[in-house]
């Protein structure tokens, strides 16, 4: 059964794991790249201020407890819109209907 949660500042982890894995898996769909979330860029307070990005919508995607995708939106210029700035589901459950879910609940 695929899960969906809203991700907090406390839930770096959950977010840290999921977005390095994108960005490994997917390098192409990012503005942000592997390396400069590793190293130097793999800090928790990075993390946990991506996740505390004022009005930012963090959600992920599990399954048996397991995260399997995420999505992000943050607010546009009009209040009733919003942008998604980062959507990943793992190349282990694609086609089993994670994305839809994801897709429509990323909107603050």
């Amino acid at each position: 059964m695929i899960e969906l949660r809203v991700l907090y500042e406390d839930d770096w982890p959950i977010w840290r794991e999921l977005r390095l894995a994108a960005l490994a898996e997917a390098p192409y769909a990012f503005g942000s790249t592997l390396s400069e979330w590793q190293g130097e860029g793999d800090r928790e307070e990075r993390w946990r201020a991506r996740l505390a990005m004022p009005g930012s919508h963090n959600v992920i995607a599990t399954i048996d407890d397991r995260p399997v995708g995420m999505a992000a939106g943050i607010p546009a210029e009009t209040a009733d819109e919003a942008e998604l700035i980062s959507f990943w589901v793992s190349p282990s459950v694609r086609g089993k209907g994670v994305g839809e879910p994801l897709r429509l609940s990323w909107r603050p």
